[in-house]
């Protein structure tokens, strides 16, 4: 069921959809300020229309709790309160931003066409301004990169990888809504095949290992759901495939010190995980989470307690963060926070994949559920969805898939006619 959404975008803010993508990627504090505007407008506009039904959303409600428990129980606690009070009083932003965006902004289709123009549009500059630093050493803006086998394409930090990597199945939402695309199904399937295959290249290439296995794994499962959605097209796919398999193949082996850090090493570190540095930062937040068992130690004071307790001492690493969510809201806001946040994110899932699944529109579904989870799965490293330039993106993302989730299937503008297929 299409949601009723009463609320309008000005006509003049238009343009922000276009630069949505820029304002969100390229500085984190430009990211931040955005964030924070879009959600204080969205506020102003929903008292102005005395429309509050947004807030019935039951993951939004299950926030709300999170929230609340961060405030009312985890901030007084914490080791840190001057610390956390500021990460509790601001948390909010998020999932406004969240909202704002599905409800206000994302809730037809120019709009998200406009978005999804951008997006492209966007990714394509930080992929050959990547691509340029990888041949040359130096991309368009004088950025070297950080290492031989790690790039940074236009961030100054071996991050280009994972920043698009909670873009890249959004933007595979345009095989349905840019006319260009959707006008076919083959011309669907390919685009979708090209931009996975290119997906796969480039975060090879930047060596980001846990962004390469994430995204890899997505793209199985979207590959499976185009079978499932387009039986009669399978002899296409399997071609498609196998000559994407043998692109793939040929990067692999024109770059062997890539293939040396994104592949072989993935099998080496997961051998000697408890001894690697990954083991000994995941030890150290167990020990920080085992001392504050039920209530944390506080939102963002695992740094603090950490470097407190010298639990990496003996390692050499330093204090940073947990390099994995659940360890970080299990240290920082105990069992309960833990338990609260895992209640929201079923509640998200159910909201997005349900209506999806009950409409077999299993390749929106499985694009869906890979831009929630290449962000939420378990081994997802080095990001935090509380306070973080990252969880732009991430919110991001919630707010893409919840908007899909809330489409009438039968807007012409979203299904192929008869004759197109």
């Amino acid at each position: 069921m299409l949601i009723n959404r009463p609320l309008g975008f000005p006509p003049a803010a238009h343009l922000f959809l276009y630069l949505l993508p820029a304002l969100l990627l390229f500085s984190r504090a430009i990211a931040d300020v955005t964030v924070v505007l879009v959600a204080i407008a969205f506020l102003i506009f929903s008292f102005k229309k005395c429309d509050w039904d947004w807030v019935k959303q039951p993951w939004f409600l299950a926030i709300l709790l999170f929230n609340a428990y961060l405030l009312v129980v985890n901030l007084p606690l914490s080791s840190d309160s001057s610390e956390s009070l500021k990460y509790v009083l601001t948390f909010i932003r998020w999932p406004l931003f969240a909202v704002a965006l599905s409800y206000w902004v994302f809730n037809d289709a120019k709009k998200r066409q406009r978005f999804l123009i951008s997006l492209l549009l966007t990714m394509l500059l930080i992929i050959a301004d990547t691509l340029w630093q990888y041949f040359f050493d130096v991309d368009w803006f004088g950025i070297e990169r950080f290492s031989d086998t790690r790039l940074t394409g236009p961030f100054r930090s071996p991050i280009p990888g994972t920043m698009l990597l909670r873009l890249w199945f959004i933007a595979l939402f345009a095989a349905f809504f840019i006319p260009l695309f959707k006008s076919s199904v083959l011309r669907q399937l390919t685009f979708l095949m090209v931009a996975m295959g290119s997906g796969f290249v480039f975060t090879f290439l930047t060596g980001e290992r846990m962004a390469l296995i994430l995204f890899s794994s997505a793209c199985v499962i979207v590959f499976i759901a185009m079978l499932l959605e387009y039986k009669q097209y399978k002899q296409s796919l399997l071609l498609m495939l196998a000559m994407l398999g043998i692109t793939l193949m040929i990067t692999l082996f024109l770059s062997p010190e890539m293939f040396e850090r994104s592949i072989v090493s993935i099998g080496s570190k997961l051998s000697t995980f408890a001894e690697s540095d990954y083991g000994s930062v995941f030890k150290a937040a167990w020990q920080v989470w085992r001392d504050n068992w039920w209530l944390g130690s506080g939102l963002h004071t695992y740094q603090t307690v950490c470097e407190q307790q010298q639990l990496l001492i003996d390692s050499g690493l330093m204090c940073t963060h947990p390099h994995n969510l659940y360890l970080q809201l299990g240290a920082e806001t105990g069992v309960v926070g833990l338990c609260l946040f895992l209640f929201m994110l079923y509640l998200l899932y159910k909201k997005v994949l349900g209506a999806l699944l009950a409409q077999r529109d299993w390749i929106k579904a499985a694009l869906s559920f890979s831009v929630l989870t290449v962000s939420f799965w378990p081994l997802t490293g080095g990001i935090s969805v509380l306070s973080n330039w990252v969880a732009a993106l991430v919110w991001l993302g919630i707010a893409w898939v919840l908007a899909i989730s809330s489409v009438d299937s039968s807007e012409p503008d979203q299904c192929l006619t008869d004759v197109n297929r």
